[in-house]
Formats: C-alpha cells, structure tokens, sequence
C-alpha cells in the first residue's frame, strides 16, 4: 500500500465531490461509542480477576471488542459518504485493517486497568491508540478500489492522527479525572460514570480521525477507466460494510452479554463471601454456647431450592454419631446414611412436615453406627428466611436406654415373657379391634381356640425345661403360619387363642375358610418336634366360633370358643369343632356333597335338561342347555347347592368341559333329525373355565370331534365374567365367532357396566336377565319396561337378537313382543325337560300344526 500526497501539481479542482448521509454518519458515531463501552466494560473485570491467565483474556476480548467495532465504524462510515463513481474493496487489506485497532484497544485497556495512570502511560497509551486507529483507517482506505486517484492533504493527514492522539489521551484520562474529583468534592461516582466518559471520550476518537481523514482524501479522476471488469473478485461497499456489521454486533453483543454475566458472577462470590464471614461469626457464638450442654446441637437447613445441608454441628457429635463435625457439615447423606431404613422415610416426613407449618419438631428414630442400634430424639425449632430457606435450630440427643426401659416395660405389660406372644391384655385389645372391623366391613372373623393334648404329660415326665421348649416351638410355628391381619396369643399353660380376620361375607364362606385354616394349624402341629433328643408329637383340640361385627362381647366369644374347644377333646384328640351346631353341619354337608361330586361324572349322575327358546312367531327356534344332578341317595341336587361347591374346588373345570362335550354330542344327534336339525343350542359357561389359556383350543377340538356344524351352539358368559379380563375375553370371543360359534351375553342388566361394553364386545345375543322380566309386569311407572325397551333398542342397532328370560304369563309375553323382542324363555313356554321328553314335545307340536 502506497499513500500518494497532493503537491503544487495536483489539479485539485478536478477532484471529484462526495456527499454525506447523515444518518450513517450518527450510526457510524454511535457504533464508535458502543465498541468503546463494551471494550471499557472489561476493566472491571481485568481488576475483579486474581489470575493472570484470567486477566490475559478479558484483555483480549476487550480489545477485540474495541478493534471490531472501530473497524465496523470506518466501513459504516465509508458508506455514509457518496462517490459519483462505483467503489469496490480488495479482501484482504479490507480484512487486515481490523488488525492495528485491536492493538490500539489493547493500549487502551493497558492504561485503563490502572486505578489511577501516570501522565507517561497516558500519553504513551493515547498516542498508540490515535496512531493504532489511524493506520487503521489508512490500511482500510489502501483496500478502496475506485476509477480516480486517491492523494491525501498533508495539513489534514496530520491533523486527523493528531485528533485521534489528543481525544483517545482524553478518554484515558477519565479514571485519574475521576479520582481527583473524588478526592476533592465529598462525592462518589459509580463505575458507569467512568465507563460511559471513557466511551464517549474514544467514540469520539474513532469518529474524529475517520471524519478529518476523509476530508484530507481527494479523488482525481482517471484519464482512462482501469477498474471497470476487474472486480470479479472484489467486495462491493455494501457488502462489506453489511458483514461488518454482522459480525461486529454479533462480537459487540456476545462480548456485552459475557461482562454482564462476569459481573453477576463476582456479585454473587461477593455474597458467598460475606455469608461465609456471617456463618464464622454464628459458629464461634454457637461453639460458645454448646460447649458445655449435653446431646448434639445443630442448624439443619433447606434451602428454597430443595438443597439440604448442615451450617453447624457441635463436637458432640461424635458422641452421638460417631463422626465429627465437619463430616457432618459436607451434606446430609453423612447423617441420613445412619437412619435405620425402617425409621428414614417418616424421619423425611416429620421435617417435610415441619417445614409446610413451621410447627416445632419433635422426632424419635433409630441410627445404627458399627451394627450397633441406638434410638435418638431430635427437637427443634424451624425458622424461615426471606430468601425461602427453612432452617432448624436445636438438638439429638441419644435416648437408647430410655427406649429400651420402654420396650421392657410394655413387652412386660403386653408380651407373654416364655413365648414373646401377644397376651391375656393384648389379646383383648385386638379381639375389640377385629370386632370393630368385622362390623365396620361387613366381613365374618373367628375365634379358634387352640389347647394341647396331653401337654401335663409331656411336663411330668420330661420336665417344664422340655415342656417351655414345645411352647415357644409351637408359638413360632403358629406365628410363621397365619396372615399379618391375624392374631396368635397365648392365655396361659397350654392355651393359645388366635383371631382370624377377614374370612368372608357370608357365613358358610367364613366357616369354610376358618375350618381350612384349623386343619393346617393342626396338620402343623402334628409334626414331628425334637426336644433335646426327644422326638415328641403333639396334639392339639381346636374349638371355633364366628363372629361377625361386635354383637358379643369378648367374653362371650372366648367362652363359646372355650366350650368348643373341650367339646373337640370330648369326641377324640386333634379334632375341631364349631361352637355352633348349625355351622358344623353346614360344614360336614358341604364336605360330603364334595365328595359326592367327584364321582358324580364317573358315575353318570349328571345330565343335561333342556328349555325351549320360542320365536315371536311361536316356533321354538333355540334351546338352552341346563345342567342337573340326581344323587341315587339323596336325590335330585339343585345347581344353585353344588356349582359354588365346584367353583371353589376348581372342579367346574371337568365339569364345564362335560357339559360342552354332551351338548355337541347332542346336537350331532339332533343333526340327523329335519326337525332339529336348524335348533341353536345355548351352554353356560364358567368364568374359570372361560378364562383357561386353552379354552378356545378345548371348544373348537369338542366341536371338530363331533362334526357339528359351530354355528349351531351359542355359549352364553355373564358381563361380570368379561370384565374379570377385557383384553383377554375380546380375544377369545372374536375367535369363537370367526369359527362361526355364536356369543350370548347372559343376565344382561345385572352389572354396572353393561351398556357402557356391549358395543365394543362380539356378543350374537343379549339375555334380558329375568328380574327385570318378573319386575316389568307389575311396574305402575313403567320404569322397568323402558329399561327393557333400552337393552333391545341398543342390542338391535349393534346388530344383535334379545332373548327374554323368566317369561311366566301371557301378559309378559305380549308386552316384550309389542317392544320387538326376538326370542322368549320361561315356565309359559315350558319347563326344561330331559331329552326324551323335550323330543316327544316337538313331535306333538309338529302334529299340532
């Protein structure tokens, strides 16, 4: 680059004239300031930091600050001013000239960071920073392509450096000005004072050199065009000073936002600083205190963020804990790593609590420090902060042997001492508990009262030593063999009594359950048990009696129990007995009639009866297949006696999968005949055998074996069947029906669900239930037959037959056919009959007709 300047040759009055836009002039001035202000900015920063390295770099990213932004105001500049001519700008040294003015920011800065500059440093500092500036603007102008000669007015050259040098010595001046004025007025100006002088101070700078420069710049136009078609790869001045632009906001921007962000930063070591000298000072007034009072005093805190920790722990700790103080102050896991896991989920709780209410906190909980377990009991009092923290003030103190006196005292109030059982005080507490309960529910309990056989034997000949061994053997067996909702207790010697809660809602479902539970206890205690050498069986008579809310009293209980019990010894050892008469043969019925049933199907006692499905046109077009057995002895066997026997016995399975088989056989048959050949026959099933993983395989295999046609059997399930298992019921309905076997949904109404599933489930049929059939008739609000009119409305529109079940008269029958039912069942139709009957029946009407 070569700086051509005018002489007594120079045909000035040639030169050509530009013109200013005095917009970008004030923009390009502004953009002086703002790079100035952002690169001053960082002085705070360069005193604020102790590294060195640190300070290296916010130097740095002053002066880039400065160097861009001055770069940015030239070019913004350049484009302020208009040439009658095209100007272009050569890349690099347009690039380059960005150079020299990071330098001068970079002297700036050195003077600046002084608290108080020498006049040496100023005038050193403020000549580098004009001439840094200059050689700027000078480099930047080398790189101006334009068809006209550029020669420079010595006198204004001069001057524009010599402006540049006095106003940038100014801006450096600012923080000795400020020092004197402080020292002299009783005043106190802020940093921005001395940030913003100093910015507007070398904006003015930038500006002055920039603007006495371009007037010392002539353009002699050329005697022949020599650029034009030789810019293809130069840089129009728009789109140069655009990226400037660009690029120096984006710097200037970044830069800003990062001294903001350092300031915030030291604002808040700031703080810590002074709440650590805070924290020293409650430390040395609280070691004062509690250098002399028993247990641990502390300060928990939770801050507003949920943080927790410890700002003080006397010494004491370590006798408490077994740690010091400062592993305590570095968090809460130190402390909270102690907490028995039993007690660590109610000890979060307590202080949560008292942290919502700023109630006192008052909280008892175990540590176990080198496996050893000790009890402590915290107190203390929380306080809110104005910055949302919740802290404790208070103590631990170590109250083991105070709790282990306790436990002793109430496992001597409560606790039988050989067997560690619940006793006679005890005992009584929770029998009231299990009334109130079983009253509260609804749900049947027992008392089993439980008396070992021959025990004054065992301690005759034995000893009490061998006779206390079988006592606190046979407690742990009774405890280990019971539900956490039961009660084991001893009264004394011998006796044991045990409460058992929750065995249903009816009374047979309870006795059954409290017989099942007697007969484990007593196979349990039958068993072999080794005392000292001695192989011992013990026996045991049992005595129940059901209750069922808090209609007898404890005592009347125990002594129903009592005399159930001696009633047990009195017809043999190891035997149970109910205290009621009524229960007891319930019970022995029941049994019986489960024995009877597993051999009902090996000895064909079962068969199925059938009940006609008649159409509104009166012709039987469906059947209903029901189940019936005839005991040789005790005679016919209703349904509603022995299928909650099979239900509870799993024994409906084989008895499901009978029904089915004898009704496909029955339809093979029936297949032969014109007559009923086209009958659809309906089968209940079971919820158990329905929910069986291959109770789709079973059908379609019964199906296939008797080669009828699937379309002609209907299983019938009930909705509270379906519910059990939604996803598992669609699957296995829509696989029934894809093989053409039909799906009846059976007592329609009874649920609570029905019409909320109907249309999302593959039924065939919907049954009305026959309770609303019987209901409907003598209904004077007619609010039954609308329910009725609802269920076949609905069922209809999904595509599905209504079968109405309990049809007795006349008048039923014309009323569900006026509502447009499809099919009808019931005693006006006819009975169910055997199959020798119910064929004889289709004989006489086909003569009939």
């Amino acid at each position: 680059m070569q700086l051509h300047f005018a002489d007594a040759s120079t045909s000035l009055g040639q030169a050509l004239a530009g013109q200013y836009s005095l917009p970008l002039v004030a923009v390009s001035v502004l953009v002086a300031i703002f790079a100035a202000f952002a690169s001053v900015s960082h002085v705070d920063l360069m005193r604020a930091s102790e590294s060195p390295s640190a300070v290296r770099r916010w130097h740095l990213i002053g002066a880039l600050a400065m160097g861009v932004g001055v770069w940015t105001m030239h070019f913004v500049g350049m484009v302020a001013f208009r040439l009658p001519i095209e100007v272009y700008f050569d890349p690099l040294p347009t690039l380059v000239s960005v150079l020299p003015a990071v330098l001068a920011g970079y002297a700036g800065l050195s003077v600046l960071r002084q608290p108080e500059p020498g006049a040496r440093a100023i005038i050193l500092g403020g000549t580098i920073m004009g001439a840094g500036i200059g050689v700027m603007h000078y480099v930047g102008m080398g790189g101006m392509i334009v068809d006209a000669q550029m020669v420079y007015q010595p006198g204004l050259f001069v001057a524009s450096i010599l402006v540049a040098v006095f106003m940038a010595s100014l801006a450096l001046i600012v923080p000795r000005a400020i020092k004197s004025l402080e020292a002299r007025f009783p005043v106190r100006l802020s940093g921005g004072v001395f940030k913003l002088a100093t910015a507007i101070l070398m904006g003015l700078a930038i500006s002055s050199l920039h603007y006495v420069a371009m007037a010392a710049t002539v353009f002699i136009p050329a005697d022949q065009p020599s650029v034009v078609g030789q810019f293809g790869e130069n840089m129009d001045e728009r789109l140069i000073v655009t990226l400037a632009v660009i690029a120096s906001v984006f710097i200037l921007v970044v830069s800003t936002l990062t001294v903001i962000l350092r300031h915030r930063i030291l604002a808040l070591d700031a703080l810590a600083a002074r709440s650590e000298q805070e924290a020293q000072r409650i430390d040395n007034r609280f070691q004062k205190l509690v250098s002399r009072l028993p247990g641990m005093v502390y300060q928990f805190q939770i801050d507003a963020d949920g943080h927790t920790h410890f700002p003080y722990a006397s010494d004491a700790i370590e006798s408490v804990l077994g740690v010091t103080a400062e592993d305590v102050r570095a968090g809460v896991s130190t402390v909270f790593g102690f907490v028995h896991h039993d007690d660590i989920v109610g000890l979060k709780a307590s202080i949560r609590e008292s942290a919502d209410t700023l109630s006192a906190w008052k909280h008892k909980f175990r540590v176990k420090i080198d496996g050893e377990e000790r009890w402590l009991q915290g107190n203390s009092i929380p306080e809110r902060l104005g910055n949302g923290s919740v802290v404790w003030s208070g103590f631990i103190n170590d109250i083991t042997e105070q709790k282990r006196s306790e436990e002793r005292i109430h496992q001597l109030a409560f606790f039988d001492e050989l067997t560690g059982l619940p006793n006679r005080r005890l005992f009584e507490d929770r029998i009231d508990c299990a009334l109130a309960a079983s009253a509260r529910h609804g749900q049947f309990g027992a008392l089993l009262y439980i008396d070992l056989d021959d025990f004054k034997t065992l301690n005759d000949s034995l000893g009490h030593s061998f006779g206390d061994r079988l006592l606190i053997g046979l407690a742990r067996l009774l405890t280990e063999n019971l539900r956490e909702c039961d009660t084991v207790a001893r009264l004394g010697g011998d006796e044991f009594v045990i409460i058992a809660n929750e065995l249903g809602t009816t009374e047979e479902s309870a006795a059954r359950n409290a017989e099942k539970l007697a007969e484990t206890l007593l196979r349990i205690l039958g068993e072999p048990v080794n005392l000292g050498g001695y192989e011992y069986r013990c026996g045991a008579s049992m005595g129940i009696v059901l209750f069922k809310g808090d209609d007898l009293s404890r005592e009347e209980l125990l002594k129903r129990a009592d005399a159930a019990m001696y009633e047990a010894k009195s017809v043999g050892r190891s035997r149970v007995r109910f205290h009621d008469p009524g229960v007891q043969s319930i019970l022995e019925s029941r049994f019986r009639l489960e024995i009877e049933l597993r051999r009902a199907i090996e000895r064909q006692e079962l068969t199925l009866v059938y009940q006609t499905q008649v159409g509104l046109a009166g012709q039987c077009e469906g059947v209903e297949a029901l189940l019936r057995w005839h005991h040789p002895e005790l005679g016919y066997i209703p349904p509603s006696d022995f299928i909650p026997i099979a239900e509870a016995n799993g024994l409906i399975l084989p008895l499901g999968q009978w029904v089915i088989d004898a009704a496909c056989a029955q339809l093979a048959r029936w297949s032969e005949d014109p007559e009923l050949g086209s009958l659809i026959l309906s089968v209940n099933v079971s919820s158990k055998q329905f929910h069986e993983p291959d109770f789709v395989v079973r059908v379609m295999e019964t199906v296939g074996r008797h080669g009828i046609n699937p379309a002609r059997l209907c299983l019938e399930v009930t909705e509270s069947m379906v519910l059990d298992d939604l996803d598992d019921a669609l699957v296995k309905m829509t696989a029934l029906r894809e093989t053409g076997i039909r799906i009846a949904m059976d007592d329609f109404g009874t649920g609570y669900s029905s019409m909320a599933y109907l249309s999302s489930l593959p039924f065939d049929e919907v049954k009305i239930d026959k309770a609303f059939v019987q209901k409907a008739e003598h209904d004077v609000s007619r609010s039954e037959w609308v329910i009725i009119e609802t269920i076949i409305t609905l069922s209809h529109k999904l595509g599905m037959k209504v079968v109405a079940e309990g049809v007795e008269t006349a008048e039923q029958h014309r009323l569900l056919s006026e509502l447009g039912c499809d099919r009808f069942q019931g005693f006006y139709f006819g009975r169910p009959v055997d199959v020798d009957a119910f064929a004889r029946g289709r004989v006489e009407a086909i003569v009939g007709r």
